[in-house]
């Protein structure tokens, strides 16, 4: 069991959770370039991970649940960084951690009332993180070589992005109220029969 915990998959996973506050002191203390190499890095750790586990048969609950958990608590981080460096506008940053707050709050009482049950990320969700993911790069980009991101690309990036986390959050409440309508009725079934 230990080493399922522990496996290549997990470890990298973890890794990911260890460029967090290297890339946060990085950024505090103006090295951008650095630090936007350290956002590299994770991505690569992000897209390897899984791959590993996959390739290895080790999908373990823990890498299932470490996984997203490490990319929120990185884009958390970043958002809350670049604008306290006013990279990015605070709105963009209380939008985004706001629908993942009210996600992870929603999974856990679904979990609480209903038992543990997978949490897939729609193509809306998806569509989200690709846009947050490019947002927070060209912005740490654009601060370690301005001429790099020209100042308008990344106002479009910070709408589009706004824009995605805005219908990936309806489109999450709507599928939780159809999943909560379709446990209803189920129960309902059983109560008759």
């Amino acid at each position: 069991m230990t080493s399922r915990v522990f496996s290549a998959a997990n470890q990298i996973t973890t890794l990911r959770l260890v460029f967090v506050p290297v890339f946060a002191i990085l950024a505090l203390a103006d090295q951008f370039r650095f630090a936007f190499g350290v956002l590299v890095l994770a991505a690569v750790s992000d897209a390897i991970d899984g791959a590993v586990a996959r390739r290895t048969g080790q999908i373990t609950p823990v890498g299932v649940a470490l996984d997203p958990i490490a990319d929120k608590v990185l884009m958390t981080t970043a958002f809350i960084i670049l604008s306290c460096l006013s990279a990015l506008p605070w709105w963009l940053t209380i939008m985004v951690v706001s629908r993942d707050a009210g996600i992870l709050l929603t999974a856990l009482l679904i979990s609480l009332v209903a038992g543990y049950r997978p949490f897939h990320p729609t193509m809306l969700g998806k569509a989200s993180t690709v846009a947050q993911v490019t947002t927070v790069m060209a912005a740490m980009a654009r601060l370690g070589w301005p001429s790099w991101v020209a100042e308008d690309w990344l106002e479009t990036l910070v709408y589009l992005a706004a824009f995605f986390t805005v219908a990936s959050a309806l489109h999450y409440l709507l599928v939780v109220r159809q999943r909560y309508a379709e446990r209803a009725t189920e129960e309902i079934q059983k109560s008759e029969s």
